[in-house]
């Protein structure tokens, strides 16, 4: 019998698939603190079982190179006029960040989130103490990095428009497939 990974609770949110009423995520400019323009959302990375989103999905955008990130959700903000996303990042410790590879990030095992998350950390955060990232036990309802901000706290989303991040990888590769969980 498998054993379920924490790593496997992770899904996928389109930022369309969120209730735009209060903010559009769905392509949302992306800032860093210098006022650089970083890319823009793709979505988000929510914890199923905890209904926690853990991940901003950057998308770093370019004319013929895109890298996709995991931006920590507790480094970002919606900005006062709601028509960006700002985040405590620079554009140099962003370009450090591992890459989000869909299909690397789905078959994680726990080990393997953990590194990320520790690879991501040291980006984004050099001064702060391993060994608060590097423990056995996880640390998103207790880690800053984590802390859901204010903006997500309404953020309405079907349960079913979360998809495994397998299902996702599957419709880009055959988009007449028919999506699960979809209206």
């Amino acid at each position: 019998m498998d054993t379920l990974t924490y790593a496997a609770r992770m899904r996928y949110l389109d930022a369309d698939d969120v209730d735009d009423a209060v903010v559009d995520y769905d392509g949302l400019d992306v800032y860093g603190r210098d006022g650089q323009k970083l890319g823009n959302v793709d979505g988000f990375i929510v914890d199923a079982d905890a209904r926690r989103v853990n991940y901003v999905v950057v998308d770093s955008g370019g004319w013929f190179t895109s890298r996709r990130l995991l931006l920590p959700v507790g480094h970002a903000t919606i900005a006062g006029d709601r028509r960006s996303l700002q985040v405590d990042v620079s554009r140099d410790a962003l370009g450090r960040f591992p890459e989000y590879d869909e299909e690397r990030f789905s078959e994680f095992t726990d080990d393997e989130l953990r590194a990320f998350e520790r690879n991501t950390v040291v980006a984004c955060c050099p001064d702060e103490p391993l060994e608060e990232v590097s423990v056995t036990t996880w640390g998103y309802e207790s880690r800053r990095h984590y802390a859901q901000p204010d903006w997500w706290r309404n953020a309405g989303y079907a349960p079913e428009r979360l998809r495994g991040l397998r299902d996702r990888m599957a419709r880009s590769a055959n988009p007449a497939a028919p999506a699960r969980g979809r209206r």
